[in-house]
C-alpha cells in the first residue's frame, strides 16, 4: 500500500492568536506531502479567525459555549471541512519540529496501521509548566499516549470524537482505533507543545471543568471496554514510579508532581459532584458517513 500523502490538518481555536502562527509556519515550511489546514473558532476576542484566514486556512467561527465544552466538536466539524487521507489533529500551541515532519508522518501509515501516536515534547515557564512537562515526560511508551494521526476511513468509522467527553477523549478515541488496527508509536518525529505559564489555579480550575463531564467518559469508557478512571489512576502512577530516577535531576520538580495529582484528582471529583444532573454534553457524535 502506497502511504497516503494528502492531510487534513485540524486545529481548534478559542484566543489562540499568540501562538497560532508559529504553528502555521512550520506547517508551509513542509517538504512533501500536501495539506489542507481547517481552524474551527469558538467566537475567539483576539482576532484569531482572521489571522487564520491571512494564513490561508479554511475557517469556520461557531459560538462560544456558555459552559466549558470538550475540543471533540470542533475537531469533528474541521475534518468534515477538508478532503483528505490523513487527519491530524494539533492544538494551537503546537508546533511541527522539523521540516520533513509530515513526509514521515506519511510514511508510517500502511494496511496494517491507521493511527500514529506522535512524540510530544512539553516547554512552558514557571515551577507548575515544568511539573506538568515532566510529568508528561513520564507517559512516553505507555498507555497514557494517544494518537493524533489517523486515516480519514479510520476516523470516520469508529464515529470521530465523542462530544459526551470532555475527560480522556483521547484516550477513549484511541481505544476504539485500538480495536480496529494496528497503533503505531513514532519518536522520529516530535510535536512541540507550549503550556506557557501555568499556574496552580488554571491547572486545578481546568481539571475541575473535566470533572463534569467525566460520568460520561467512565460511561462510554464502561461500554467500549476502554481504560476505566481506575485504571487511568494506576497507569499514571505506574508510568511516575518507573521514571524515579528523575528524582536525581530534578527532585523538587519530580516530587510536586504526586501532590498536584493528587490535588487534580479532587478538582475532578469536585467536578463530577457539581455537575449538571442533566449532563447537558449528552449529544451524539455528528460525524457524516
Amino acid at each position: 500500500m502506497t502511504p497516503p500523502t494528502t492531510f487534513g490538518i485540524v486545529i481548534p481555536t478559542y484566543n489562540a492568536v499568540r501562538h497560532l502562527g508559529t504553528l502555521v509556519g512550520s506547517i508551509k515550511s513542509q517538504e512533501g506531502p500536501t495539506y489542507s489546514i481547517a481552524v474551527v473558532d469558538q467566537s475567539s476576542e483576539d482576532g484569531t479567525a482572521d489571522l487564520a484566514r491571512s494564513l490561508g486556512c479554511t475557517v469556520v467561527e461557531v459560538p462560544r459555549p456558555v459552559a466549558y465544552t470538550p475540543p471533540g466538536k470542533s475537531r469533528n466539524l474541521a475534518a468534515q471541512l477538508i478532503p483528505c487521507e490523513i487527519l491530524l489533529h494539533l492544538d494551537a500551541d503546537m508546533e511541527l519540529a522539523s521540516p520533513d515532519f509530515l513526509s514521515t508522518l506519511a510514511g508510517l501509515f500502511d494496511a496494517e496501521h491507521e493511527a500514529v501516536i506522535i512524540q510530544e515534547l512539553d516547554t512552558g515557564y514557571g515551577f507548575w509548566s515544568s511539573c506538568k512537562a515532566l510529568e508528561r515526560t513520564c507517559y512516553r511508551g505507555t498507555s497514557m499516549e494517544s494518537a493524533r494521526a489517523v486515516t480519514r476511513n479510520l476516523f470516520e468509522a469508529v464515529g470521530g470524537y465523542s462530544m459526551r467527553i470532555a475527560s480522556g477523549e483521547d484516550f477513549f478515541t484511541t481505544s476504539l482505533y485500538r480495536r480496529k488496527t494496528q497503533v503505531r508509536r513514532t519518536d522520529s518525529i516530535i510535536l512541540r507543545h507550549n503550556l506557557g505559564h501555568s499556574t496552580l489555579r488554571n491547572l486545578l480550575r481546568k481539571k475541575f471543568m473535566y470533572g463534569t463531564s467525566s460520568k460520561s467518559y467512565l460511561r462510554s469508557a464502561r461500554v467500549a471496554g476502554s481504560a476505566s478512571g481506575a485504571s487511568l489512576v494506576q497507569n499514571s502512577l505506574r508510568a511516575y514510579l518507573r521514571n524515579w530516577r528523575l528524582i536525581k535531576s530534578q527532585p523538587s520538580t519530580y516530587l510536586a508532581i504526586f501532590p498536584l495529582r493528587v490535588m487534580e484528582f479532587i478538582a475532578v471529583l469536585l467536578g463530577m459532584w457539581l455537575a449538571p444532573s442533566h449532563e447537558a454534553t449528552k449529544a451524539t457524535v455528528p460525524m457524516r458517513r
